[in-house]
């Protein structure tokens, strides 16, 4: 297991996707909560973390948004 922290502007393309499907399949999908997870600026502001399996493959994330 491996855990990330990681600046928007650190983010490569793919964990980019990665952690964006992710959120989809969380929300959008097992919880049933349609919204517009690409929502502006609080991606690019936040510090993203997640927990990677012996694979490589995300189980689990956060998005800490600044203060306010």
């Amino acid at each position: 297991m491996a855990l990330i922290i990681k600046p928007y502007t650190d983010l490569t393309l793919d964990e980019l996707y990665e952690l964006l499907q992710f959120r989809q399949e969380v929300f959008v999908v097992e919880q049933n909560c349609p919204y517009l997870d690409a929502d502006g600026a609080k991606d690019k502001s936040s510090w993203h973390i997640w927990l990677t399996d012996g694979e490589g493959r995300m189980i689990a994330y956060c998005r800490v948004l600044p203060k306010g």
